[in-house]
């Protein structure tokens, strides 16, 4: 029975150790929690100051709310008017804008078509489409009843 007893003054301080550290973290964590929260109150505070002097010395710019440029709705405007009239896109003389009315040509592609058009000649027959980088063949075929050469 000795035995007994002075296990449990042993058991008693590590259960008191493991309780004072659990406390402890649990303070600490509290009060890292709050700086953080003060900090990130203090700096949204700056960012809404910032927002507000770039609002005052252009109201049109802001990142948060893109606007759509007249340019880009014109553009979206006269590539599906081509696509319902029927128009043709000769891929040997458009330009960056007209090659843009093909379904899936933005002006990267566009460009990329006028770059292979001038390292290699003329487009011999439409498939030969499929040699420009990032065009394969769905594009060609969705493509294909407006594009002439």
């Amino acid at each position: 029975m000795n035995n007994n007893h002075q296990e449990h003054p042993f058991k008693d301080s590590i259960l008191f150790s493991i309780l004072f550290l659990f406390f402890s973290m649990c303070v600490l964590s509290n009060a890292h929690a709050e700086k953080f929260d003060q900090r990130y109150v203090k700096w949204k505070e700056q960012q809404q100051a910032h927002d507000e002097q770039l609002k005052r010395q252009d109201p049109n710019h802001y990142l948060g709310k893109p606007t759509v440029t007249n340019t880009q709705a014109s553009k979206q405007t006269a590539s599906s008017s081509a696509a319902l009239s029927g128009a043709k896109v000769n891929i040997n003389t458009a330009n960056v804008q007209q090659l843009q009315q093909l379904n899936g040509v933005g002006e990267k592609k566009a460009q990329a078509i006028l770059d292979y058009r001038q390292q290699n000649g003329k487009f011999k027959n439409i498939d030969d489409l499929q040699n420009v980088k990032g065009i394969g063949p769905k594009m060609v075929e969705k493509n294909r009843a407006m594009i002439v050469l």
